[in-house]
């Protein structure tokens, strides 16, 4: 799994002026080129009382590559996000297969605590888990040098192959993706894939996203 920068519009100057333009007024930076304290303070009370439009002023786009459940439960989150995958229907290199460290137990009780510690046999699951998928995108290929369709011979490829796609969205929509798969609730997987993308917007906006997330 990974995410990257692809591209970027705004800073946390653009979420200053987006708000400040109720009053016809604009900030600038200090003349070290950083945010004055004044406008630090206001975005921490945009944060705090979700006053979101003026984070939504901005723009980021990723690259990212996430198995398919994990692909699914990103594009869940749906407001001031779109995304375009790429589709089998159109290639047919050989897909890279997701390998987790280990597999972990059955949670006890709630379904929503997701899992719970590595499982007893996990090391022989996981041997398992990597034979049956091998064996299924190499049939995959198989299919394809055979001249079957691809948009047919894709529906034989196991949920972990690696899904690629282009992210864009703004800021809040992004803070609130990280705020939700970052709980510990979540999937282990998605936990990890939302930190990445933290560590790629926080240095972007730092001051707007340390209000947004709290971290």
């Amino acid at each position: 799994m990974k995410a990257e920068l692809i591209d970027v519009m705004g800073s946390d100057l653009s979420v200053v002026n987006a708000a400040r333009v109720s009053f016809a007024k604009a900030s600038e930076l200090d003349e070290d080129f950083n945010l004055k304290d004044e406008d630090a303070r206001l975005i921490r009370y945009l944060a705090k009382h979700d006053h979101w439009t003026p984070f939504a002023h901005t723009a980021i786009s990723l690259r990212m590559a996430a198995p398919i459940p994990i692909r699914t439960q990103c594009f869940k989150h749906k407001q001031g996000l779109v995304e375009n995958e790429e589709s089998r229907r159109y290639i047919s290199d050989r897909p890279v297969l997701f390998v987790p460290k280990e597999f972990r137990s059955k949670p006890e009780g709630s379904i929503k605590q997701g899992s719970g510690f590595t499982h007893r046999a996990s090391v022989l699951w996981k041997l398992q888990y990597e034979r049956v998928c091998t064996t299924a995108i190499n049939i995959y290929e198989l299919m394809i040098a055979d001249g079957v369709c691809p948009e047919q011979a894709r529906l034989i490829l196991p949920q972990g192959v690696l899904v690629n796609w282009v992210w864009t969205g703004n800021l809040y929509a992004f803070a609130n993706f990280f705020n939700k798969r970052t709980d510990p609730h979540a999937q282990v997987e998605i936990q990890h894939l939302a930190r990445e993308v933290g560590a790629i917007i926080e240095p972007l906006f730092p001051v707007s996203w340390k209000a947004l997330t709290d971290v």
